[in-house]
């Protein structure tokens, strides 16, 4: 376990990664770099081989001022329990009701017949990653935003666009600066949609899980092994 822990370490610690610096780069290697591409082959080893769960997200911070104005034909607007029930999207009903019971809120975007295209979740002050079992705490003038979706028939069209118009509406409301949120290190697609808006990395968090037992490498070379208790980690302001 101790070879295991100074492997991951190799990859977790943190720092900016460059993950997102325009080079004019743009194959799914480039975007996610060398280290990305070690921690998922990494991860692939330890699921088969050795029974562990690996991950390992970068934490990316989006200025409000960065996100894209509402594209013609279409429009975002907050979307409740009741009419996201009626819906297909990638969570399923219990994960939405565990998203609204932390006291998230569901943006959607639409076309002008009025059809739903996207989804993502916002929320404020204290945020649990389900997926990494950790806790964030936001700084003021913040929100978390996790849990974007966008269906795939749509993914060529504005629809990503309004959706994050549609989240600086929301921020912009509520006198909030930025969002921050969290990848998965070789998810290119989503790094690379962030780079374009402007995103920047703040942070790398990872986990190794051992049935109950985490591991979790935070932001400030931390390591905490926990059973129940997610760890706590706090962003930068």
């Amino acid at each position: 376990m101790v070879g295991i822990a100074r492997t991951f370490a190799a990859y977790c610690l943190p720092g900016q990664s460059g993950l997102l610096s325009p080079a004019g780069r743009s194959s799914p290697h480039s975007i996610i770099g060398r280290s990305g591409r070690l921690s998922y082959l990494f991860g692939r080893l330890c699921g088969r081989l050795l029974g562990i769960d690996y991950i390992r997200h970068i934490l990316v911070a989006m200025p409000v001022e960065a996100m894209p104005r509402m594209p013609r034909g279409y429009d975002a607007r907050i979307v409740s329990a009741e009419e996201l029930a009626r819906h297909r999207i990638d969570a399923d009903a219990r994960v939405q009701a565990d998203r609204f019971a932390m006291g998230m809120t569901c943006i959607g975007a639409f076309d002008r017949h009025g059809r739903l295209l996207g989804v993502t979740w916002l929320g404020t002050g204290h945020h649990r990653e389900t997926v990494l079992r950790i806790g964030f705490g936001l700084p003021p003038g913040a929100a978390w935003d996790g849990g974007l979706w966008i269906d795939e028939e749509r993914r060529m069209t504005r629809a990503f666009q309004a959706l994050w118009a549609g989240v600086r509406d929301w921020l912009e409301a509520q006198g909030l600066a930025q969002t921050f949120s969290s990848i998965a290190d070789y998810n290119a697609a989503s790094i690379a949609a962030h780079r374009r808006l402007g995103a920047t990395v703040v942070g790398q968090v990872g986990v190794i899980r051992i049935g109950g037992l985490q591991c979790t490498i935070g932001g400030r070379r931390r390591l905490c092994w926990s059973r129940t208790v997610w760890p706590k980690i706090d962003l930068p302001g």
